[in-house]
C-alpha cells in the first residue's frame, strides 16, 4: 500500500446542503473541494436521478443554495465582473440555475447582505440579515443616494461602539450592534418587510401554511439563554409573541408539523446547558411535553473531512425524523405527533444529513473508513448511491480503529486504536494521544485524516470518550465542576489499556494532542504528567477566569461548566486552570493558535506560551491570521496543510 500524504485531503470531496424541491421531485446537493491554488474552496452542485448522481455545474464558490421551484434553485454567487461589483457595493447577489436548459441566469440583486431562508408558496422570498440599524438604511435609501451611505459605513469600520454583549462570534466575526433579522421580500414590488420587529434577535425559524414561526430574544445588555416565540400571520401581516419564556426553558429548535410547532427544549435543571433535549408543543402560549427524551439529537460525531452543513432533521407525512448520536455512531429516529419516538435506523458511522426523496430516505454519510458519500435506504437496507470519493483512498493503507471499552466506577469509557499497516508488537513504534474539542462530542470508528496520515507515519494513534463526551446520556455527559479530574482519570486509565494491549508501543515516545477541549486537556496533562515526551496543543483554554470575559460564549459557559464565577470564586475557576501548573510543565509544548478564534481567544495561547519561553521550556507557538476556531476541518487549504505539518514535524524531532 502507499503512504497517505499529508495534503491528500485537497482530492476529497465534502457533500453539503442536501435538500429536496418544494414537491420532492428533485433532490440536490453541493460537493466542494478545497482549491489550493486559490486558498479556497470551490462548489460543485449534483442531482439525483433514477437513483444515481448527476454532475450538474460547477461554481466557483463552495456555497450554498435553495430550490426555488421544481425545476429551477438559487445560489448566491457572482459570475462577471459586474456582478462582482454589485457585491462590494454591499448588495447580494443570487443567480437561478435551471434543470431544465441547464444554465445560469441572474434572479435578484437584494440592496444589503441578505440571505434566501425559504421560498413561500406565493413566490416571496423569506430573508434573513445580520444587519446594525444603520445597514438597514441600504434597504430604503435611493440608489444616487447610496454611496454616502456606504460612505458613512465605510468610517464606521475603523471603530465598533458596544454596548451589549456578546461582542463577536466565532466564525461571523464582530457581531456587536448586528442584529438577526427576517424579512419577507416582494419581487414584484420589490419591498422588504421586517417581520422580526427592530428591537428582537431571530435565532431560528419555521414556516407553516399560513404562518411563519421564529424564535430570538428582546435585546438587551446581555444575549439571554431563554427565547421566546413569535408567529407572523402571511394572511393578517400581524406579529405575536406565542410564547413567553420567562427563564422557564432553554429552545434549540422549533419545527412545524401538520400545523403544530415541535419545540426541542430543555429546562437545564439537571445538566445545565448541556443538558439533552425534550420535545414539546406550543399549546395555548406555553410547551407542553409530548416526547420525554433527554438524549442527544444532531450528529456530534468528530472528523476533519466535512465542509458545510446537511439538515439534521426534517418533517415528512406528519412525523419529524431526527438524528441521535448514540455512543461511537449516529441514528435516525422519528417523532409522532402523540410522543412517540420510533427507531428507524442505525448507521456504524456518522449520519451527517438527511432528506426524504421518491419515497425513499437519502443520507449524506461517514459509513466505517469511507469518505462522505450519498446513501439511500432501500429495501430497509444502507445502499451507496454516489462514488464522489470512492477511488481517492485506493491503493493506500486505511487504518481499521480497533475498539477497546474500560471499565470505570460505575461506567465505561470507550476508545479506539488505530496501528500502522503490518504493525508487528515485536517492533517498537511512537504512538499519538488524540483528544476530541467539546467536550461534549464523541469520537466514533470514522474516516479522521490526521488520524490516518499519522498511522501512515508510522504511529500508533489512540483515541476515547471520556466522561464528559456525547452519546451516553446526560449524567456521564455532566463533568459541571469537574474539568481536569475524572475526564483526565479516564484519558490515562485508557492510555494505560492501551498500552498494556498493545506491547509494540514504546512507552518512550508517547505524545499527546487534542483542539478546543482537547486543547484544555492537553495543557492539563503537561502539568500533570510528564509521561508524554511532547504535545501539541490547539486553539486551547488556559485559563478560566479570562476565558471567561474574552470568549464569545465565556460570559455563561465558563460559570455553568465550572460552577463558578469569578467575583465568586476565582479559586476554583484557578484550580481548574492548566494555567495554574505551568511550573510544573518540563514537556516540549507545540501551540497552535489563530488570531480570530473568538471561541478561545488567542490570549488564551499567549498566556501559556510566555511563561514557557521564560522557564526555558522547549516550546513553540504557531500564530494562524485570518483563521478561526474551525482551522483543522474547515480553514484555509494552505493553513489546514501548515497546521499538520507543524505538529507532525514537532513529533518527529521529538522521537
Amino acid at each position: 500500500m502507499n503512504k497517505l500524504p499529508l495534503d491528500h485531503f485537497l482530492q476529497f470531496k465534502f457533500v453539503s446542503n442536501l435538500a429536496t424541491s418544494p414537491n420532492r421531485k428533485r433532490l440536490a446537493f453541493m460537493a466542494s473541494y478545497a482549491d489550493l491554488k486559490k486558498n479556497d474552496y470551490t462548489g460543485i452542485l449534483y442531482t439525483v436521478e433514477k437513483g444515481k448522481t448527476k454532475r450538474l455545474i460547477r461554481l466557483k464558490d463552495a456555497g450554498s443554495f435553495i430550490f426555488e421551484t421544481d425545476d429551477t434553485i438559487l445560489i448566491p454567487l457572482t459570475r462577471n465582473k459586474k456582478e462582482e461589483k454589485l457585491k462590494k457595493a454591499k448588495k447580494t447577489v443570487y443567480n437561478r440555475y435551471s434543470f431544465v436548459s441547464k444554465k445560469l441566469e441572474l434572479a435578484y440583486v437584494f440592496q444589503a447582505p441578505l440571505s434566501i431562508v425559504k421560498v413561500l408558496p406565493d413566490g416571496r422570498l423569506l430573508l434573513n440579515g445580520h444587519l446594525t440599524q444603520d445597514e438597514m438604511a441600504l434597504l430604503a435609501v435611493e440608489e444616487d443616494k447610496r454611496k454616502a451611505c456606504l460612505d458613512d459605513l465605510e468610517k464606521q469600520q475603523l471603530y465598533v461602539d458596544i454596548d451589549r454583549i456578546p461582542i463577536y462570534d466565532n466564525g461571523e466575526g464582530f457581531t456587536a450592534n448586528k442584529q438577526s433579522r427576517l424579512f419577507i421580500y416582494d419581487p414584484k414590488q420589490p419591498s422588504y418587510q421586517q417581520i422580526s420587529g427592530d428591537h428582537v434577535q431571530v435565532d431560528g425559524f419555521s414556516v407553516a401554511a399560513e404562518a411563519i414561526y421564529f424564535h430570538g430574544y428582546t435585546l438587551a445588555d446581555m444575549m439571554p439563554l431563554y427565547h421566546d416565540i413569535y408567529q407572523y400571520d402571511l394572511k393578517k401581516h400581524v406579529v405575536t409573541k406565542v410564547y413567553n419564556n420567562q427563564g422557564a426553558y432553554m429552545l434549540s429548535a422549533i419545527e412545524v408539523v401538520e400545523n403544530q410547532l415541535i419545540v426541542l427544549a430543555t429546562d437545564g435543571k439537571t445538566y445545565g446547558l448541556n443538558q439533552d433535549p425534550d420535545f414539546y408543543m406550543l399549546k395555548n402560549h406555553d410547551l407542553a411535553l409530548i416526547g420525554q427524551f433527554g438524549y442527544s439529537v444532531g450528529n456530534t460525531i468528530g472528523s476533519d473531512v466535512r465542509y458545510g452543513k446537511n439538515p439534521q432533521w426534517f418533517v415528512y407525512d406528519g412525523e419529524l425524523y431526527f438524528i441521535e448520536t448514540v455512543d461511537d455512531h449516529t441514528v435516525i429516529n422519528k417523532l409522532d405527533l402523540d410522543g412517540s419516538i420510533i427507531h428507524v435506523l442505525d448507521m456504524q458511522g456518522a449520519i451527517d444529513g438527511m432528506a426524504y426523496f421518491d419515497n425513499e430516505l437519502y443520507l449524506v454519510g461517514l459509513n466505517r473508513q469511507k469518505l462522505q458519500e450519498i446513501y439511500r435506504i432501500y429495501e430497509d437496507k444502507l445502499t451507496q448511491v454516489s462514488k464522489l470519493n470512492s477511488s481517492v483512498l485506493r491503493g493506500y493503507y486505511v487504518a481499521k480503529p480497533k475498539r477497546i471499552d474500560i471499565k470505570r466506577d460505575g461506567y465505561d469509557v470507550t476508545g479506539f486504536v488505530m496501528v500502522p499497516e503490518d504493525y508487528d508488537a515485536d517492533k517498537s513504534y511512537p504512538a499519538i494521544l488524540d483528544i476530541h474539542g467539546g467536550p461534549k462530542t464523541a469520537y466514533g470508528r470514522v474516516y479522521y485524516h490526521e488520524m490516518q496520515y499519522w498511522v501512515n507515519e508510522g504511529y500508533v494513534v489512540f483515541y476515547c470518550n471520556p466522561t464528559g463526551s456525547d452519546g451516553k446520556g446526560g449524567k456521564f455527559a455532566d463533568i459541571r465542576g469537574k474539568y481536569g479530574t475524572i475526564d483526565y482519570e479516564d484519558i490515562m486509565a485508557f492510555t494505560d489499556k492501551v498500552l498494556k494491549k498493545y506491547k509494540g508501543i514504546d512507552k518512550k515516545r508517547l505524545y499527546v494532542t487534542g483542539g478546543s477541549y482537547g486543547g484544555y486537556m492537553t495543557n492539563w496533562i503537561v502539568g500533570h504528567t510528564n509521561r508524554f515526551k511532547a504535545a501539541a496543543t490547539q486553539r486551547s483554554i488556559s485559563n478560566w477566569i479570562s476565558f471567561h470575559a474574552t470568549s464569545d460564549i465565556g460570559y455563561y459557559f465558563v460559570s455553568d461548566q465550572n460552577g463558578a464565577h469569578p467575583f465568586d470564586d476565582m479559586q476554583k475557576l484557578w484550580n481548574h486552570s492548566p494555567l495554574k501548573f505551568i511550573k510544573a510543565v518540563k514537556t516540549p509544548l507545540l501551540l497552535i493558535h489563530s488570531d480570530e478564534d473568538y471561541r478561545c481567544p488567542i490570549e488564551q495561547a499567549m498566556q501559556f506560551f510566555v511563561p514557557l519561553k521564560e522557564r526555558g521550556i522547549d516550546t513553540k507557538l504557531v500564530w494562524f491570521k485570518g483563521e478561526n476556531h474551525d482551522l483543522s476541518r474547515s480553514g484555509k487549504p494552505q493553513a489546514r496543510i501548515k497546521r499538520l505539518q507543524e505538529i507532525t514535524y514537532w513529533f518527529d524531532t521529538h522521537r
